[in-house]
């Protein structure tokens, strides 16, 4: 079923592509302002060739640029694109100097509650296996520690809230949601140098479908900046949640460019209307 679902997106965004019907789905603003969510990177050569042709039509900016712009403090006047990892692998560290190459200052979201449990030889695996939804490879799975983050600070980048321990938190209770939000946000600031980025949060899993009217409302109260999962540009984007596109290395770059030019936008606000209003 997944691969069939994948052969049809894969399909429908080539012709978009082709017949350049992009442009009615962000007929409002030509220029875009994107954020990319990346996730683990096992092939860095992979990254390096993606970087390489999105740097041909796009400007990368930082996240402090990223916020400026959100709080009408800068203007943009060309297509603009923020990088952003989610869940703090540990390969993340392989791909910073990839990163220097094209002078890109990324934003990397982090779970504090798991990088606190990593010493922890049973309980990190067990928790890792069922809030990642991922088969464990080489007995664990291994994540970024404070002293990583802090040196992935020192390096330009910036970090931001993935929550505490990865849940889905529109499956959580309120007074369970403040309890993960004041814990999780502690140990970033007792932990991290203060930085614009802490005011940021980013939704595990981050689909439609895991956020709710309820969860987005307290989040926005705790958090200055709310990114989702759902695709988007931020250009023309009133709402209080923040619109990023998912990619894969291993896409073809063509799937790549139709995502950024908008060919899912519209199916992803109805969803996302469908769910929170």
């Amino acid at each position: 079923m997944f691969f069939i679902k994948k052969k049809f997106r894969d399909y429908f965004c080539r012709l978009i592509s082709k017949v350049n019907l992009s442009f009615l789905l962000n007929s409002k603003s030509r220029i875009q302002l994107r954020v990319l969510i990346i996730h683990s990177i096992n092939e860095e050569e992979k990254l390096l060739n993606l970087l390489k042709n999105l740097n041909k039509k796009w400007r990368f900016i930082t996240p402090d640029q990223f916020f400026q712009i959100l709080d009408n403090k800068k203007t943009i006047n060309q297509s603009s694109l923020l990088i952003t990892f989610d869940d703090g692998f540990k390969d993340n560290l392989n791909i910073l100097p990839i990163l220097d190459k094209f002078s890109i200052s990324a934003l990397f979201f982090v779970c504090p509650g798991l990088v606190q449990l990593q010493n922890s030889n049973t309980l990190f695996p067990l928790l890792a296996k069922k809030l990642f939804r991922i088969p464990l490879i080489d007995k664990d799975i291994e994540l970024l520690n404070w002293d990583d983050l802090r040196y992935i600070q020192d390096r330009g980048h910036s970090i931001g809230n993935h929550s505490l321990l990865h849940y889905q938190v529109n499956k959580l209770s309120i007074k369970e949601l403040k309890e993960d939000i004041n814990l999780s946000k502690s140990l970033l600031e007792e932990n991290l140098k203060k930085s614009k980025s802490l005011e940021s949060f980013s939704y595990p899993f981050g689909g439609a479908e895991h956020i709710n009217a309820v969860s987005l409302q307290l989040l926005a109260e705790n958090f200055k900046y709310v990114f989702s999962g759902i695709r988007g540009n931020n250009n023309i984007n009133k709402a209080n949640i923040i619109y990023r596109d998912e990619v894969s290395i291993n896409d073809d770059i063509e799937i790549t460019n139709s995502f950024l030019k908008g060919s899912f936008d519209l199916y992803y606000r109805f969803k996302l209307i469908k769910l929170i209003f």
